[in-house]
């Protein structure tokens, strides 16, 4: 069945999106050292200002020579010298002679390849070389990993390992980042309990998705809670996380309930724009902006307590404002137009999210699986799901068959 939504003053997700999205700005970015930004998305592009590597370099241990010298293996060459990491430039090649080279070292000037260790007798003043080389082999080529000018890393990435191994290449200590977001989820209810934590009432399910989702988004998440809708319980806490938080994310509490405090709550500290949105499931989402608007105001958002709802309201319009505070150039997620397996009826003039399994049929097409019943989505359907399908405004029916824009949840 599908659940009725009162949407006849609801606003459109669209507007809500770009509300939440203008609010959410880029946390400024600063200059860190290069072993600290790991997981922080970089501010400016990372360019090559010189040639990767410098100059031509042996690619492996072993003897660097002029080929022309081998042409006729074996070869017995003596060996001009070592070359050693600490000369300040590349030697000249003795024509007639071999220089003992390790990978990465400077290749000596007119030498034009590298024989390597297992086809020579390892020789020290005198080496035999068994094998032939062509001019080029065992070399990396000055350019060969980069160019002058060439943007390695582009501003909006989110730096890892390899990310990092490349500033270290360019000898760069320090990187200008966009600090990653602290993330609070606060999980509200009075009938709220830990799971496993023997006390009687409902196990608290929704921030432990949230904080998840928060955190494959980009940012660094915490999950508190759950807290009880007493007022001054709930404000205290609330004013407790405003120090850490740059994002703070409620989960419960907005129900037309007397003691549903949510709201009434966030009004006492800061402005609140309380949302009926053109959504399904779960219309009601509100927006604040906590504290002081001129010393620090903390962008508060606010979920449904229903984990499905949560969950599909997050990927609605939450993710991509928080990725974008993250400082990522790409804040959504890719998209696939799959056909759906079954129809099924569409509340008219919202936006509906159906969880739905992703596959191939037997031509290659992209096909949709609908999990659950759409109109009552089953918090099973979450765990069965890995896509979402977007039914448009305008439906209010889906017919087997239909394609429809989807989102991959990929994670």
């Amino acid at each position: 069945m599908t659940a009725p939504v009162d949407h006849g003053a609801a606003r459109a997700l669209k507007d809500h999106r770009e509300t939440v999205e203008r609010a959410l700005a880029p946390i400024p970015a600063l200059s860190v050292l290069a072993g600290d930004a790991a997981g922080a998305v970089l501010a400016d592009d990372l360019v090559a200002d010189r040639p990767l590597p410098a100059v031509d370099v042996a690619a492996w241990d072993g003897y660097a020579v002029a080929a022309a010298d081998v042409a006729q293996a074996p070869a017995r060459l003596p060996v001009a010298h070592d070359v050693s990491f600490s000369d300040r430039g590349p030697r000249r090649h003795l024509p007639g002679t071999a220089a003992r080279v390790a990978s990465g070292m400077t290749m000596p000037t007119g030498a034009d390849a590298v024989v390597p260790l297992a086809a020579t007798d390892e020789g020290v003043p005198r080496v035999e070389l068994r094998a032939a080389v062509a001019p080029g082999e065992g070399v990396r080529p000055a350019g060969h990993d980069a160019s002058a000018g060439q943007v390695l890393i582009p501003a909006g990435r989110r730096l890892g390992g390899r990310e990092i191994a490349l500033a270290a290449a360019l000898g760069q200590s320090r990187l200008r980042v966009r600090p990653v977001p602290r993330v609070v989820v606060l999980a509200v209810g009075s009938e709220l309990v830990d799971a496993g934590s023997g006390r009687h009432g409902v196990p608290e399910q929704t921030a432990h998705l949230i904080a998840v989702a928060a955190r494959t988004a980009g940012a660094q998440a915490y999950r508190v809670g759950p807290v009880g809708d007493d007022r001054q319980a709930l404000r205290t806490a609330i004013e407790d996380q405003l120090v850490r938080a740059d994002l703070l994310i409620l989960t419960g509490g907005l129900s037309a309930g007397s003691h549903d405090t949510v709201l009434a709550v966030l009004r006492s500290l800061g402005t609140v724009d309380d949302a009926r949105l053109a959504f399904a499931p779960g219309p009601h989402h509100a927006f604040a902006m906590l504290g002081d608007p001129e010393v620090r105001e903390v962008p508060a958002i606010a979920l449904p307590g229903s984990p499905v709802a949560a969950a599909l309201g997050f990927e609605a319009y939450v993710r991509s404002a928080l990725r974008r505070m993250c400082g990522f150039t790409e804040t959504v997620r890719p998209g696939v137009r799959a056909r759906v397996d079954r129809g099924f009826d569409s509340p008219a003039g919202v936006v509906q999210a159906v969880p739905v399994a992703l596959g191939l049929d037997g031509a290659g097409a992209i096909t949709a699986s609908v999990v659950g019943d759409p109109g009552a989505v089953p918090l099973s359907a979450l765990g069965m799901a890995d896509g979402i399908a977007w039914v448009e405004p305008g439906a209010t029916r889906v017919e087997a068959g239909e394609t429809l824009r989807c989102s991959v949840w990929d994670d």
